[in-house]
């Protein structure tokens, strides 16, 4: 059986190292993706896009009930409404809050708490929790548009499988007699 997706977990394939040509490159993309990109740029592109698409749902009315223009109205809602709302109202919401709930609990243990032990650890994991949401987001489409397809393949193809071997019994009954 043929795969027609395309594999992610593909290593690409490469040339030979020349130093004089790949070091200086190498260090240089080790060092943006491992520092500018990854911790700064990537957190807030998602959180952004997240702005952007709440933003669009709310100029739209996108997530409002139907009965006119989909078979099942109140099944698209709320499939609409955690999908394209909650997650991303979930990373919009992240800093901001995350912002207020750790200043609220820097001044509120202001004596017991470290600046940097406490406060900006809490920023922190506020600020990288944009990337944990996401993924969820990512984990549930996944699981939504191949496992659950999967999962509905195979109980289909069992019913084949057992509605063939009906028939195939009453063929060999037929041969039989």
């Amino acid at each position: 059986m043929k795969n027609d997706v395309n594999n992610i977990a593909n290593e690409p394939k490469t040339e030979d190292f020349s130093f004089k040509n790949h070091f200086v490159k190498a260090a240089l993309g080790a060092l943006y993706y491992l520092f500018i990109y990854i911790p700064f740029i990537l957190p807030f592109k998602i959180w952004g896009k997240a702005a952007t698409r709440i933003s669009l749902l709310w100029d739209n009315k996108s997530i409002t009930y139907n009965e006119k223009e989909k078979e099942y109205p109140l099944y698209l809602f709320y499939f609409n409404y955690i999908i394209n709302f909650i997650f991303d109202a979930l990373i919009f919401l992240a800093w901001p809050i995350g912002l207020i709930y750790a200043t609220y609990l820097y001044i509120d243990g202001f004596e017991y708490m470290k600046f940097f032990g406490g406060y900006v650890k809490n920023l922190f994991t506020y600020y990288f929790s944009v990337l944990l949401i996401r993924l969820a987001k990512e984990t549930l489409f996944f699981i939504l548009n191949y496992l659950i397809i999967w999962l509905f393949e195979v109980i289909r193809n069992i019913g084949l499988l057992i509605k063939n071997l009906w028939l195939l019994n009453f063929v060999f009954r037929k041969k039989e007699k």
